[in-house]
């Protein structure tokens, strides 16, 4: 949960310039606040009202479990899923095109906000919150209501959230166990009355989900703490997983394909057993932050999933969402790799572009690890080289300064400044990838940090679009189940928007479209007796035309 800092470290971090960006916010904390009002007439467009792929049958996914690679009729169906998303404008056709929200300082806008799920455990629960206050209020812990400060403050998350126009989801299910066989994205789109995509990435055949622990694969592992099939439910598993958009304004137009960069092996990589180190690995996170790793076996992988809106107070009355999920199990430059490779893919859109999601930017390689990768890694790698070094010359207490100061230059901060070898960070580039690539336009990814257009005032780099903390770095939107003080907390979910700059940090270019008060609504998912989530949802506002305030 939430936790205090005393005031005297308070204090001595103002001393070190850290709280040096922070002023009154121009903007008041009512900035949240979204009422509606007219929107411009549009010129038709036809939409597809409901598409989708033919989902695989249960014998067909216990066939996948064996081998993962077939051959013939279900290869090509594997491949059609896995390239064809599901398309629903059932809230066009039912009501017809929305009206713009109404932001009470930047005016007519959009609000965009991008949340990983976590596998769609808390779904019903999430569709509750988000349609009802008073079911959102039973969920709350009594110490939050015990604090009227607090207590508003989540109350005015939730209806931040409520109030999103575009809806951007990672680990949606489809047909499987752990979320009740709901279709996720179908059950919120319904729910909140937004129209919807749904992106298949992979599918789900571990064993113990199909029932199946009969199936040998050499090893023969399975995994207890999975959900097991009932016989009975054989129909319902479908084992989908994959990402969502949810929108208020119709689709008409979405790309899905497999990305080439897959520096992961879900089927490979998760039924081989664990050997000795990773097995203390896994007691040691487990028995410290109550971390228990579940075997999660999969065909397919991370995608480019590419969403077209139809906005009409946009250019070419487009507006693209790019909804993204990199790799997990691999090094940040993997994920780098997969970001070069996504934009690759969207260098000639003209229109604005929304480009959101869970990133995994973290410095951390979270696969199996094992004595040969352990010597591998120290053996070539120049970072775990020089500390290998410094310990084995018994040079007291180097190493440990060194490995505490670049831990409290990058906490909380991938965008902190990379000192090969010394004091590296590996995030860093993925972040000036970003702010480096450019449009067949010229247009750019906003990465400003205005105190007037930041939340609370916090300003930075990327503080419009994401919300910074009153300390230093951004405030995180993952956490472990039981983090121990500063450790187990990190920023893994961005939002970047490309509006009407020709740089990213264009000092007098347009704020038309660009992001406002980018927050973390950490508060509304960790108020429940019952976490939704362990990310938190973050969002950001986008005004339709060039707000009034100046900085």
């Amino acid at each position: 949960m939430l936790r205090s800092i005393s005031l005297s470290t308070l204090y001595l971090l103002s001393l070190l310039g850290l709280f040096s960006c922070h002023r009154n916010a121009l903007y008041g904390s009512h900035a949240n606040t979204i009422i509606t009002s007219s929107a411009k007439s549009s010129t038709p467009v036809k939409f597809v009202r409901k598409s989708g792929p033919q989902l695989l049958n249960f014998e067909e996914l216990t066939s996948l479990a064996e081998n993962p690679k077939p051959e013939g009729r279900l290869a090509k169906k594997v491949e059609k899923l896995l390239s064809t998303p599901f398309i629903d404008n059932s809230a066009y056709f039912r009501s017809g095109m929305p009206e713009a929200s109404f932001h009470p300082i930047l005016g007519r806008s959009l609000r965009v906000s991008t949340w990983n799920i976590e596998k769609s455990v808390q779904t019903f629960a999430v569709a509750q919150a988000l349609t009802s206050e008073k079911q959102f209020d039973e969920m709350l812990m009594p110490e939050i209501k015990e604090d009227p400060e607090t207590y508003q403050e989540t109350l005015q998350q939730r209806a931040t959230l409520a109030a999103s126009d575009v809806l951007l989801l990672q680990e949606m299910d489809l047909g499987h166990c752990r979320s009740d066989y709901l279709f996720a994205a179908k059950h919120l789109a319904q729910k909140l009355k937004m129209n919807f995509v749904y992106a298949p990435q992979q599918l789900e055949v571990d064993p113990a989900h199909l029932g199946l622990d009969h199936i040998q694969f050499g090893n023969k592992d399975t995994d207890p703490t999975a959900c097991h099939f009932l016989s009975e439910n054989r129909a319902k598993y479908k084992g989908v997983f994959g990402v969502a958009v949810l929108s208020r304004y119709p689709v008409k137009n979405v790309q899905l394909f497999q990305l080439k960069e897959q520096p992961y092996d879900w089927y490979e990589g998760e039924i081989q057993s664990p050997d000795l180190l990773e097995s203390f690995r896994r007691k040691g996170a487990e028995t410290v932050f109550h971390f228990k790793p579940v075997r999660e076996v999969k065909v397919g992988g991370r995608a480019f999933t590419r969403v077209d809106l139809h906005v009409p107070d946009l250019p070419l009355q487009t507006l693209t969402i790019i909804n993204v999920h990199l790799e997990i199990k691999t090094t940040p430059e993997a994920r780098k790799k997969q970001v070069t490779e996504i934009l690759s893919y969207i260098k000639d859109i003209k229109n604005p572009v929304v480009m959101a999601g869970d990133f995994n930017s973290s410095a951390l390689d979270v696969r199996s690890t094992s004595f040969a990768r352990f010597t591998r890694d120290i053996t070539t790698n120049p970072t775990n080289i020089l500390s290998a070094g410094l310990f084995a010359a018994e040079i007291t207490g180097v190493s440990q300064v060194r490995a505490v100061v670049n831990g409290f230059k990058n906490f909380a901060n991938p965008l902190a400044w990379d000192i090969p070898v010394l004091f590296p960070n590996k995030t860093r580039s993925l972040f000036n990838t970003m702010q480096n690539f450019r449009f067949s336009d010229g247009g750019s990814f906003d990465f400003r940090g205005n105190h007037s257009r930041s939340m609370h005032g916090y300003c930075g780099e990327l503080s419009n679009s994401n919300q910074r903390s009153i300390l230093r770095g951004f405030t995180f939107t993952y956490s472990l189940p039981r983090p121990i003080g500063l450790i187990g907390h990190e920023r893994l979910d961005w939002i970047f928007v490309k509006s009407f700059l020709s740089a990213p940090k264009e000092r007098r270019g347009s704020f038309r479209f660009a992001p406002h008060f980018g927050e973390t609504l950490s508060l509304m998912n960790l108020s429940s007796t019952t976490p939704f989530s362990d990310h938190h949802p973050i969002t950001t506002v986008l005004p339709f035309d060039e707000p009034r305030t100046a900085e």
